[in-house]
């Protein structure tokens, strides 16, 4: 017994066929490349994926670059069909360059894609062109966001590549995700059938949904199961913020946003517990744990904001108070405001939507300046 390879697409017999190819010699490619990790110029997160990167890095081959498909960056040989020379160049030969005939054909074969893929972080940015305004502003970059499954295919060929080309690293940091399986845990493929349209959900549900239920119960480096039915329950979550904004803005006779002179016991309350939400989401998001930071925007808005301080506004705002009514919208409007500063880059759009239609100073909430903890908000008592 012994396997037999089949092809991928339609699974017919493969019979091994042998030709010439392109090969890119890497060892003097991946000795700076393992370097540039050890010595922790370049950091993954989770920090595990290192291994995985360093043990393919080491015992990685010559690396075959010649594919024969359709699609792709030709490869820049010319063959000479009278004396077989191959004359390699980076602008189109027009002749062979040892015999000059002008009887010369281009190699029909064309780069593996990984290849191409591997000069992104410059030849996006005007390179060959050093001098590029571009180049010399966003190279390198800061992180590199990308599955586990092509860390050596994809990774790995940009590291190098930089190195090579550009002799600086593309990125110091590579953040790891794992990948979004179905609700069985099965990989989302083709063949099985079982892959979600990403659009068909946002028109279902929202974008903003879609994304929060991708981002919410989401570690570094882990897998993720998708089910439908927590789109749903962000949807949900999106109408209860919707609802809460409404009714701030209902009751709204206020023009600025600013916190009033006097607080009362449930407003230092809830800035207290808004100082620390601030403070713990900032320090979630530099270490790249998004889904914890996201689940406790989740629960303070849900339960903090909307179960209770909404609720424990209502008498003042009914009281007939003047002052005490004035108050309540001062700090309703100033946490809603930071809520939706909190939330943006989880769901932009109804953030947004929501932040346009209230007293603002700005243009817009995604260059509002990022919540952070104020001492003097903190009332731990």
């Amino acid at each position: 017994k012994h396997e037999v390879g089949t092809c991928y697409r339609c699974h017919s017999t493969i019979e091994p066929m042998v030709s010439k190819q392109w090969f890119v010699k890497m060892e003097p490619l991946a000795k700076p490349a393992i370097e540039s990790v050890e010595k922790g110029e370049i950091k993954f997160v989770p920090e595990r994926f290192t291994k995985n990167y360093l043990n393919w890095m080491k015992g990685t081959r010559d690396w075959c670059i010649s594919r024969q498909l359709w699609w792709g960056h030709q490869i820049p040989a010319w063959y000479c069909d009278d004396c077989g020379h191959v004359t390699v160049s980076r602008t189109d030969a027009c002749e062979c360059e040892a015999c000059h005939s002008k009887n010369i054909h281009r190699d029909p074969d064309v780069l593996d894609t990984w290849f191409s893929s591997a000069l992104w972080p410059f030849s996006t940015l005007g390179w060959p062109d050093k001098d590029s305004e571009d180049l010399k502003f966003w190279y390198p970059t800061s992180v590199m966001v990308t599955g586990y499954d092509i860390i050596f295919f994809w990774v790995a060929r940009m590291i190098f590549s930089g190195l090579e080309q550009m002799k600086d690293i593309p990125f110091p940091t590579v953040f790891i995700h794992g990948l979004v399986r179905d609700d069985k845990g099965r990989k989302m493929s083709k063949s099985l059938g079982n892959g979600i349209d990403p659009l068909e959900m946002a028109d279902t549900y929202g974008a903003d949904a879609l994304r929060f239920n991708l981002i919410t119960g989401n570690s570094p480096g882990n897998d993720m199961r998708f089910y439908v039915e927590k789109c749903g329950a962000m949807r949900n979550f999106a109408n209860k913020l919707w609802n809460a904004s409404r009714f701030v803005m209902m009751n709204l006779t206020i023009d600025k946003n600013e916190l009033p002179e006097t607080l009362e016991l449930e407003d230092k309350w809830v800035l207290s517990k808004l100082n620390t939400l601030s403070k713990e989401v900032c320090e979630n998001l530099d270490k790249y744990e998004i889904g914890i930071a996201a689940a406790k925007i989740y629960d303070f808005i849900w339960d903090t904001y909307c179960d209770w301080y909404i609720e424990l506004t209502k008498p003042r705002l009914n009281s007939g108070d003047e002052a005490r009514a004035r108050s309540a919208q001062q700090v309703l409007l100033y946490v809603l405001t930071d809520i939706l500063k909190l939330l943006h880059p989880f769901m932009p759009f109804i953030t947004e939507e929501i932040w346009q239609a209230l007293p603002h100073d700005g243009e817009a909430l995604m260059i509002a300046r990022y919540p952070e903890y104020t001492e003097s908000l903190a009332f731990p008592a």
